[in-house]
């Protein structure tokens, strides 16, 4: 296995968190601390008026974590400028072997064995480079959202396929063959991590449609779709919570108007859609590729 270089280290700005067991020693009261702060996480407070994001939430972790901990998959991957991670996700991190599984609210932790060219030095703990992001995100038990949140990866041109492959090449950790089999579904192109997750609900059932196809009259440019089955004319559009906007649904109206009239059939797919009633949505789709005797692209 070829080792990557290490990655660059992030910057590291002052950031107001601090211990529950410091404000104690300086002469706070549990009444006092709970009154005038923000709990980050257990054990780790901020002022009030902090902006409460990743970023403030590792930074918690980090006050946490034992010396040799790292912070990866989703949470790295915002710390790195990839958004994957909002201050509601837990904190992903590997810690060495000796402190076991931590359990504690607001962290995710793995005892599993991480290189040092693998993540660089940030507030006194690692934090992960897109290889080992991508590892970690692949492995992770739904394959949908585990494909889905390294196409975002791709999509944001941070790191290739080939390099996530090269970095798995040659290794035996946990979770490798997963991660492995799962290389072959990464598609960068969708443009948000739901859009990728019903590109892969579409894959497992060996239905292959092209992400963001660009449809023209003439020369007139007229839509770029989600996902398309091209030869028989079959859109699937995912709306997200924006397409709710008055605006945005006028705009919307009238695109899909203008693809039906040059012969598209156009499925619509909500989040509730996606996350409680995808068969029903691969059903729809289905039906529409025999009704236009189309071949899945």
């Amino acid at each position: 296995m070829r080792h990557p270089k290490k990655p660059p280290i992030i910057d590291d700005p002052p950031i107001n968190v601090f211990r529950r067991c410091e404000a104690i020693a300086a002469g706070w009261s549990d009444e006092e601390l709970h009154a005038r702060c923000v709990r980050v996480m257990h054990g780790v407070y901020t002022p009030p008026g902090t902006r409460l994001n990743t970023e403030l939430k590792c930074a918690a972790a980090a006050l946490t974590l034992p010396s040799g901990a790292v912070i990866t998959g989703r949470s790295a991957a915002t710390l790195r400028g990839v958004p994957l991670a909002d201050f509601g996700t837990p904190v992903d991190a590997i810690v060495p072997r000796k402190f076991g599984m931590m359990r504690r609210k607001g962290l995710r932790c793995s005892a599993v064995r991480v290189g040092e060219f693998e993540h660089s030095p940030w507030r006194g703990v690692g934090v992960a480079g897109f290889p080992r992001i991508a590892f970690d995100l692949l492995k992770q038990r739904s394959i949908t959202q585990a494909v889905a949140q390294c196409d975002a990866l791709l999509h944001a041109g941070v790191i290739t396929a080939d390099e996530i492959a090269g970095f798995l090449v040659g290794r035996h950790d946990h979770g490798i063959r997963r991660a492995r089999l799962r290389v072959p579904y990464l598609d960068g192109r969708a443009e948000s991590v739901p859009e990728s997750v019903l590109r892969v609900e579409f894959a497992l059932r060996g239905m292959h449609p092209v992400p963001q196809l660009e449809v023209f009259d003439g020369d007139r440019f007229v839509a770029r779709l989600d996902l398309a089955f091209e030869e028989a004319k079959v859109a699937v559009e995912y709306d997200g919570g924006w397409h709710a906007d008055p605006a945005q649904a006028e705009h919307d109206r009238v695109r899909r108007d203008r693809l039906r009239a040059l012969g598209w059939t156009v499925i619509v797919v909500t989040n509730d859609r996606l996350r409680d009633h995808v068969d029903e949505v691969i059903a729809e789709v289905a039906a529409a590729l025999g009704g236009r005797s189309g071949k899945a692209a």
